[in-house]
């Protein structure tokens, strides 16, 4: 409870990743903590994110497991799947995580206040929930709004047809075709669930291909098992409007000059989002905005940094203050980028902080998880920025094909694929794509963390067989000396 009545050392405005973590830790630290969600705990996460989705992908995947069972030598007759199942296992999955969240700040002693929170002073929030408006005071002030998607860019798109990433997650129905309008990670992903599950999927991408942040090669593989499953590409195509049409809807877009078409059932725009920092109280609080994203401290408010920094050097959890030093921002409220995790260390850097404790974020080490199929994660340098800073690295790469845990289970996509420094051997980054791929990556993203170089990897002993031994081969492939394919070594 508070110290007096509506006095906290610590206030959260919002409860997603950010905000309930930022709770929990100040309750540890034995700060008074106020919580303040107008929507459900876990915000877009575990309510309208991640663990939906991941729900809707377990299933999908227990579908193409029965598919290709015949592959193992097992036959199982035609393979079907119910919606309305498949959706009450994803809310069940949804309550059974916001409820241990909403335990835990109980446990914590934290205030939960259902309500829209808004700043009115430096140090003052305005709370109005259900039962009116209540005002709270704070020593600390965490902004933890995150964000929503992006909507309203195209003509046409909006109205009844147009799917926002929340609208497919409510996994009501499954359309029999559908357009994908952006093929970043949340858009790539979706699209991937509803071909798994029986719609015509259209993929539209502004760049040459899906994923284009991340390694070409990689982006190439998932690419080609996308098409080799029935999903269809409109890359370098940029949309100029929607328009209705016997089918549903009719995306019409520009390709090297020329206008063209294509129509589905439904269209999910997945182009971005937006942070919820419209009616937050900014201007009263004398914090200062810069395209609805709160501004910190110098470095943090950009995508993510050029990994090139070794750990000492990463940014303090001070950086993550504001133009007002007791108010931080975390999440996605700062960067627009929706990577949870990421929002998650942010928090607790920021609680920390604001205790006078030492505390930072590891921006270089920042994993990204991509849930495709087969699955694509990275961490740190990638080998195209590299070649595009000329950086020279050296680059050990080991398929999934010659593990023999891979071929036991019949994969044969993947790769794993390590970036170093050539001279001291210090892993910078790496790539991963293939089963398991995004958790297969913790290792790597330890080593970019701790500054571990390709020879820790290599004289660490792995378990056989196991996925795992992809990390090991392609860290011996940096040496020039990899056990179970030929000697190769190149540097860029």
């Amino acid at each position: 409870m508070g110290k007096a009545a509506n006095t906290y050392d610590i206030a959260v405005i919002g409860g997603g990743p950010a905000g309930y973590v930022a709770a929990l830790r100040a309750a540890q630290l034995d700060c008074s903590v106020a919580l303040i969600e107008e929507r459900e705990l876990g915000g877009t996460c575990l309510n309208r994110g991640c663990i939906p989705s991941k729900a809707l992908l377990g299933a999908a995947h227990v579908l193409e497991a029965a598919e290709g069972a015949s592959r193992f030598g097992i036959e199982i007759p035609e393979a079907s799947f119910d919606v309305a199942k498949v959706r009450r296992h994803k809310d069940r999955c949804v309550k059974q995580l916001t409820s241990g969240v909403a335990t835990l700040l109980e446990q914590g002693g934290v205030d939960v206040m259902s309500g829209h929170g808004k700043l009115t002073s430096p140090h003052q929030i305005s709370v109005m929930g259900p039962e009116g408006e209540q005002g709270l005071e704070a020593q600390t002030i965490i902004v933890a709004v995150g964000s929503r998607p992006i909507t309203g860019i195209f003509e046409g798109g909006e109205g009844e047809g147009i799917w926002t990433s929340d609208d497919a997650l409510a996994f009501d129905r499954v359309p029999s075709s559908l357009i994908v309008i952006g093929a970043g990670p949340s858009g790539f992903e979706l699209a991937c669930i509803y071909l798994h599950f029986g719609a015509q999927v259209t993929l539209m991408e502004l760049f040459d291909r899906v994923l284009p942040r991340e390694d070409p090669e990689a982006s190439d593989l998932v690419m080609r098992a996308f098409t080799r499953r029935g999903g269809k590409l409109e890359l370098g195509a940029r949309v100029l409007r929607i328009e209705e049409a016997p089918a549903g809807k009719r995306v019409i877009f520009e390709r090297e000059g020329e206008e063209r078409h294509t129509e589905a059932e439904v269209v999910l725009v997945a182009v971005g989002r937006c942070p919820n920092t419209e009616d937050l109280g900014a201007e009263a609080a004398g914090l200062d905005l810069s395209r609805q994203c709160v501004c910190v401290r110098e470095g943090v408010d950009t995508p993510l940094m050029d990994p090139q920094e070794p750990k000492e050097d990463a940014c303090p959890g001070a950086a993550l203050r504001s133009s007002q030093d007791h108010i931080y921002a975390v999440g996605d409220c700062i960067r627009g980028i929706g990577l949870a995790h990421l929002a998650m260390h942010e928090a607790v850097a920021a609680v920390e902080d604001s205790q006078g404790m030492p505390s930072y974020v590891n921006y270089n080490a920042v994993p990204t998880a991509m849930y495709c199929h087969p699955e694509l994660a990275a961490v740190g340098l990638q080998e195209h920025r590299a070649k595009q800073m000329g950086i020279e690295v050296a680059v050990g790469k080991f398929p999934f094909a010659a593990n023999g845990r891979a071929v036991a289970e019949a994969v044969r996509e993947g790769f794993a694929k390590i970036i170093a420094d050539p001279d001291s051997g210090q892993v910078l980054g790496a790539t991963m794509v293939g089963r398991l791929a995004t958790e297969l990556l913790a290792e790597l993203t330890l080593a970019v963390d701790l500054g571990a170089t390709t020879e820790d990897l290599a004289s660490a002993i792995h378990a056989h067989p196991t996925y795992s031994e992809v990390a090991h081969e392609a860290a011996l492939a940096t040496l020039g000396r990899p056990l179970h394919m030929p000697m190769v070594r190149h540097t860029r």
